[in-house]
């Protein structure tokens, strides 16, 4: 990590430091305000308050070794007649949400304060998803509307992205790769031929067999943004369509060559404003898709994409226990990418945002114009640093292949 790449964050910290340390941020109140001495601990809730999905498991716990709880979710006082949790009755979100309240006894100490959690509901996958083919290959896309608004980045900041787009439900995968290389490098193209400086391979394996799952791998940000054009050109071939390149040179031509030789037309490429063909997302529209819960509620700026259950960031202030849910990180990855779909999606019906392998967006990077914005967390990123966070840009030379970067694409609908 470049020492310039740590001032924002720093900067970022000291504020957190100097304007935090009195109250606490949402979520269950009654709590352990006042505990008294030899009193039980309240139970604390996992996922904390908030909108979770329909039928979503809450886990129940207190500090107090040896306690039992017991709860209600209909808003009631609870008593030793309520319900007794266990890993076998937990408390289930039904669809419109619940109030929650629970509190815990041990022999020989007081009883705990009663927590109070209070949970709306949201319906999974309620965006558009649209399915396409090309050589036999199916991929799927969700739509996004026009004209959301969302917390953008680590600080303060919205941004609003006033057209409707299309972004892949996975990462590419090899056998959708290897099946429009193919075609687009076939000599029998002629003039309309495509050139590239790697070939790919699935995951960080190596693996160069056809039908692969794991996302492709070991290609740089420019074999990705001429392989765009590839597959818009296959794909009118293939479906009749006429959508436009949408990464062309100086002359307007679709650019169809990603060789050293051919280093700076990739890396001055234009993106035709009116094109529909496919192409790599730009940063904000991975950031919306990464947060999104609702369309008018957003993932906080430290959770991993899906992940309502806690924060994964900062290292000391780790909540999440549900990660691993969507995410191939370091502590379950085993260093080896995995077949994309494998984990849970997010609210936005994608997968593997914050987790797998790292993904390739078209922006130049704010703090290096030479360099290309990378999203989303990989198999050896690990639980408390920012490369899991939905709100993190890191950075990427543009001719730079490894085994960790992949990309997914993107079409302006």
């Amino acid at each position: 990590m470049k020492a310039s790449r740590w001032i924002p964050l720093i900067a970022f910290l000291i504020c957190v430091a100097l304007f935090s340390g009195c109250g606490g941020g949402k979520g269950g109140k009654g709590g352990n305000g006042g505990l008294k001495k030899n009193q039980v601990a309240a139970p604390i809730s996992s996922p904390p308050s908030g909108k979770v999905l329909v039928g979503m498991e809450i886990s129940l716990t207190t500090s107090t070794a040896g306690a039992t709880i017991y709860y209600t979710v209909d808003g009631t006082e609870p008593t030793t007649e309520s319900t007794v949790y266990s890993d076998t009755q937990k408390p289930v979100v039904p669809e419109g949400g619940m109030t929650l309240k629970a509190f815990a006894i041990k022999d020989g100490m007081l009883p705990s304060n009663i927590a109070t959690f209070v949970y709306s509901t949201y319906d999974e996958l309620p965006v558009e998803q649209v399915t396409h083919q090309v050589g036999g290959v199916g991929f799927r896309m969700r739509r996004a509307p026009a004209g959301l608004t969302f917390p953008f980045g680590m600080y303060s900041e919205t941004a609003t992205i006033d057209y409707a787009f299309l972004i892949g439900e996975t990462e590419v995968t090899y056998e959708l790769w290897l099946v429009v290389y193919n075609w687009a490098t076939d000599e029998a193209r002629g003039a309309g031929r495509y050139y590239f400086q790697r070939t790919g391979q699935a995951g960080n394996s190596g693996v160069y067999f056809e039908g692969e799952q794991d996302p492709v791998t070991s290609i740089s940000w420019r074999d990705a943004l001429v392989w765009c054009n590839a597959l818009t050109e296959y794909y009118n071939a293939k479906n009749g369509t006429d959508w436009k390149c949408v990464y062309i040179d100086g002359e307007g031509k679709p650019i169809r060559d990603s060789r050293d030789t051919n280093a700076d037309v990739c890396d001055q490429a234009a993106a035709l404003p009116t094109a529909d063909g496919f192409r790599l997302p730009v940063s904000k529209e991975w950031e919306l898709a990464a947060r999104y819960i609702d369309g008018s509620d957003w993932l906080p700026w430290n959770h991993a994409s899906g992940d309502l259950s806690g924060t994964s960031y900062p290292p000391e202030n780790v909540t999440t226990t549900h990660i691993g849910d969507y995410v191939w990180y370091a502590e379950n990855s085993g260093e080896q990418t995995h077949p994309v779909a494998t984990k849970k999606s997010n609210p936005f019906g994608l997968f593997d945002m914050s987790g797998n392998v790292s993904e390739m967006c078209f922006d130049r990077h704010w703090n290096d114009a030479t360099r290309r914005v990378i999203r989303g967390g990989g198999i050896w990123s690990q639980l408390g640093e920012y490369s899991l966070l939905v709100s993190f840009e890191d950075w990427i030379e543009p001719d730079v292949a490894s085994g960790t970067y992949g990309f997914r694409l993107a079409r302006t609908d």
